[in-house]
């Protein structure tokens, strides 16, 4: 009997040995396989990316020249809680335009931005989209006083709603 249960003791070990010796394998051969996916997909998206930079440098739109403004921080025109906006920004002027076209009306331009910041609400901003509307009601309104299209573009450098 002690023979008998020693056997069955050996068999039990052998195969709980073995079903872990093939499981240890088999998520080995796994992690193998995997691993070479991962990098047959990395060499096929890295030509990929540097073909899109080449194309890219030679397409480029030259940018305009950039002009810094002054942190402005403004009260938003939210009723039930007191909501402040902190929001730098720089202006792209078009390719060509000279920076001297804002810096003549500087007053001008911070006085305007500082009209539409106060009237807008915390939803209304909060959202990529409602930044991108803020943007163009900017631009827009800085293009009128300038008379003509000078402005390209509006970045955001910091926007902090608190």
């Amino acid at each position: 009997m002690a023979d008998k249960e020693r056997n069955t003791n050996k068999i039990i070990l052998i195969a709980v040995i073995a079903v872990a010796v093939l499981f240890v394998g088999a998520v080995g051969g796994g992690f193998y396989m995997m691993w070479n996916k991962l990098a047959d997909l990395d060499a096929l998206v890295r030509p990929e990316e540097e073909e899109v930079d080449e194309e890219t440098d030679d397409g480029l739109s030259t940018i305009g020249a950039m002009f810094p403004l002054d942190t402005f921080i403004v009260n938003l025109a939210d009723e039930e809680r007191k909501r402040y906006l902190r929001v730098t920004m720089q202006i792209e002027l078009k390719e060509g335009e000279p920076v001297e076209i804002l810096e003549q009306r500087l007053v001008q331009v911070r006085d305007i931005i500082l009209m539409i910041l106060p009237t807008k609400r915390f939803q209304e901003i909060r959202s990529v989209n409602g930044k991108t509307v803020l943007r163009q009601e900017i631009m827009t309104r800085l293009n009128d006083l300038l008379k003509k299209e000078v402005i390209n573009n509006i970045y955001f450098t910091e926007f902090v709603v608190q």
